[in-house]
């Protein structure tokens, strides 16, 4: 249940360049999309989980890499190591036809600072994340499109009825997460708990880091997860996380640092840069905490069991929602016809802005306020304000999305929305 435009996005990649890299925590479908989704036949896909494979693919990389057919999927490529990037850069660079082979990862293996070859101009990468919203309705989303097109009157784009009043249905999407897995089997809040256990001791586990990085504490870098889960929707202060858990677990600021690096390659965790609005702006730089999907980190906070009433009153209802419409918009960009830089925003005096999308190619800017309220107001969009003034004409829109129905006017260019407004705005309803 791979979106249309997602797949498409995929097919002009690869027709583009001569390696496609198709990234993405693990089980979110980036061996479906690369394989049923391309139309590449079962025999052409290669994975590096076999352990005859791999060894193959170690022994003699260049060998393994010319021996595949045109189009072969190689996936969890990392596990290879750099020898294998070097031999298909050889191979692409002596025969450049397009396509030429799908890598896919569950490892941000090209961000690791070990790795110096990056297969740059050779290979075009598309992230895959877990299920939009969109995706399980069956429906193709425009909603960042939409923030950056100044000919449509945003009123007229109102969510239906049922969309936009259903805050207990959010509130289940935003325990359940998008992992396929979860979704398509329709697990019970017991069987999810199971799951997300699971698949965090598979993902932090020494052997399958090895490719990316050294681990020298599994344990600690489990509690270190479930330390920056509790903190998602805040800057990132490594001092902080290294005087908490220094003085549990004895772990010093470096180690700290590499750990969260790692947590970010392998896609469970996502540090959502600072926007800065120009280069002398007061604006703080520490990156914002994120994980990767919602149901884990509802899991990981120890609210994955719990009813919906237990979410609606704990102290975590306001960054649930903020997680969980963060990954949502970045889903969206990862896809988006408007291709957006994906940012947060927040100054020394303590202006924020929970999502800021600054168009790559105009440098225009959207930003969104998230709000866990049914009922919004002018004072939730007061940063929004400051914003779009300190912006000027750059700036196209701000949007405070909250659990309410309404869909109102707060002031110029700035509008309430609810929340479903990022799924029930679409170009047509599959």
């Amino acid at each position: 249940m791979l979106d249309r435009a997602i797949t498409d996005e995929a097919a002009e990649l690869l027709a583009t360049f001569r390696v496609r890299i198709i990234g993405g925590a693990r089980q979110v479908g980036k061996s479906t999309l690369a394989s049923s989704q391309l139309g590449v036949e079962p025999t052409h896909v290669f994975s590096l989980d076999d352990s005859a494979l791999l060894n193959q693919a170690i022994d003699d990389p260049a060998g393994f890499a010319r021996a595949l057919p045109h189009g072969s999927v190689i996936d969890e490529f990392q596990r290879a190591g750099q020898p294998l990037l070097l031999a298909i850069k050889q191979i692409v660079d002596a025969h450049p036809a397009k396509g030429r082979y799908i890598l896919t990862g569950s490892a941000n293996y090209l961000a690791h600072r070990g790795t110096t070859e990056t297969l740059a101009g050779r290979g075009g990468r598309l992230q895959l994340w877990p299920l939009l919203i969109g995706e399980r309705l069956g429906r193709r989303e425009n909603f960042l499109d939409q923030l950056f097109d100044t000919n449509r009157a945003w009123h007229a784009a109102t969510a239906s009825a049922a969309d936009a009043g259903n805050r207990e249905q959010i509130i289940t999407w935003i325990l359940e997460g998008g992992f396929p897995e979860v979704v398509l089997h329709q697990l019970t809040p017991r069987s999810r708990a199971r799951w997300f256990d699971a698949y965090t001791d598979d993902v932090v586990n020494r052997e399958a880091l090895r490719p990316v990085a050294e681990v020298r504490y599994e344990h600690e870098l489990r509690r270190l997860l479930r330390a920056l889960a509790a903190r998602i929707g805040t800057e990132l202060v490594i001092a902080d996380l290294s005087r908490d858990l220094g003085r549990d677990l004895g772990l010093d600021r470096a180690t700290v640092t590499n750990y969260v690096s790692i947590l970010e390659a392998v896609n469970l965790v996502h540090l959502l840069q600072a926007f800065s609005p120009s280069a002398t702006t007061a604006a703080k730089r520490r990156p914002k905490i994120h994980l990767v999907d919602s149901g884990l980190a509802a899991h990981l906070n120890g609210v994955g069991e719990r009813d919906l009433s237990a979410l609606s009153t704990s102290r975590l209802l306001g960054p649930m929602v903020e997680q969980f419409v963060a990954t949502e918009v970045l889903k969206q960009a990862s896809w988006s016809s408007t291709g957006v830089h994906v940012y947060h925003y927040r100054d020394r005096e303590d202006r924020e802005a929970d999502i800021v999308l600054e168009d790559r190619r105009t440098g225009r800017v959207a930003a969104i306020e998230v709000k866990a309220s049914s009922s919004p107001d002018a004072r939730g969009a007061k940063h929004l304000a400051y914003l779009r003034d300190r912006l000027g004409d750059r700036f196209t829109i701000g949007a405070l999305l909250h659990l309410g129905p309404q869909s109102l006017p707060l002031g110029d260019r700035l509008w309430a929305r609810p929340i479903s407004s990022l799924w029930s705005a679409s170009d047509s309803d599959g």
